[in-house]
């Protein structure tokens, strides 16, 4: 019974002295952000119409998407680049005062498409390309958002990944210096990225451009920027 207490008591104390041990340590955080001007432009196009039939509706909105799918063709999109996100036909209803209910008075069409573009200076000529100087309350075309992008966003993230844990391994180092320690090893590191949006873009008369021939819409693009934090915990003597 003597010899197990002992037993015990030394494996108590064993782990008590590697917990200790383990606790050892120097916790800092790096980051690092890259920029980089956006070489593609995504945006939300939707395409819409009204009737008073579900099938009218469908045609309109048929036809309509055509005219689209044309500036879609004058700007080189390529098919790989547009995307049906959704597509829904509704019943259209109007509340009644006079008895005091919902009455359908037709239905709606909305087609909506994730288009990229290749060429950020096509952003502005492309969105006025697709408004048309039809006045019409029945179909039409909206563009609900407009985000810029790079294809080398993963190369910009590696690069401040690695300048991010080395900032981290700077401070480590002056942290160990300044307490009198010496740093034996990285226990263990982990990262996370995100992105910063550049401001939102200038659009100038883009919503009356169909009642009037004004000037040509401006996008301002930025700058894209990725910023990767690290936190990294060094064991110390």
């Amino acid at each position: 019974m003597v010899k197990m207490f002992g037993t015990l008591l030394m494996t108590v104390t064993l782990w008590a002295g590697f917990a200790q041990g383990a606790d050892r340590m120097i916790v800092v955080n790096g980051t690092s952000e890259k920029g980089m001007d956006p070489n593609m432009v995504s945006m939300t196009v939707e395409v819409w119409s009204k009737a008073q039939t579900a099938k009218a509706a469908q045609q309109a909105a048929a036809t309509q998407f055509k005219q689209v799918k044309k500036v879609f063709d004058d700007f080189k999109v390529k098919k790989e680049d547009i995307q049906t996100d959704n597509y829904a036909l509704n019943p259209e209803y109007v509340y009644d005062q006079k008895t005091q209910t919902n009455k359908m008075v037709g239905f709606r069409v909305v087609q909506s498409l994730m288009v990229t573009l290749r060429k950020v200076d096509d952003a502005g000529p492309f969105l006025d390309a697709l408004v048309t100087d039809k006045q019409t309350k029945d179909f039409g075309v909206n563009v609900n958002s407009i985000n810029w992008d790079s294809d080398k966003r993963s190369q910009a993230e590696v690069a401040a990944l690695g300048d991010a844990v080395r900032a981290a391994k700077v401070k480590a180092e002056e942290i160990a210096k300044a307490a009198g320690v010496k740093i034996k090893g990285v226990a263990r590191i982990s990262h996370g990225a995100s992105a910063i949006q550049p401001p939102m873009p200038m659009v100038r008369n883009f919503a009356m451009k169909a009642m009037a021939d004004s000037a040509p819409t401006e996008l301002s693009a930025g700058q894209i920027k990725v910023r990767i934090e690290v936190t990294a915990e060094y064991e110390i003597n």
